[in-house]
């Protein structure tokens, strides 16, 4: 399994779990390990437990502009 998939799964499971800050240092993880599937991210609902942290939004602005330049690059 790809090592950003792995990271973002346990993020979702700690999320779950309401364990904050393993979910959102495992999302930070996912995310340099470079997962951007930023629709994934806004959908999931494992993760609705930490969407209103902080810390949480300040990774999902991040994903938005990676997935948002990976478009550009493909709409040329």
């Amino acid at each position: 399994m790809n090592h950003c998939i792995l990271a973002y799964r346990l993020a979702s499971l700690y999320a779950l779990l309401d364990e904050k800050q393993s979910a959102l240092g495992w999302l930070r993880r996912a995310v340099e390990l470079g997962y951007h599937n930023y629709p994934w991210y806004v959908r999931d609902k494992n993760l609705d437990k930490v969407r209103s942290d902080p810390g949480f939004q300040n990774i999902l602005t991040e994903v938005r502009t990676r997935w948002e330049s990976y478009k550009q690059l493909l709409d040329g």
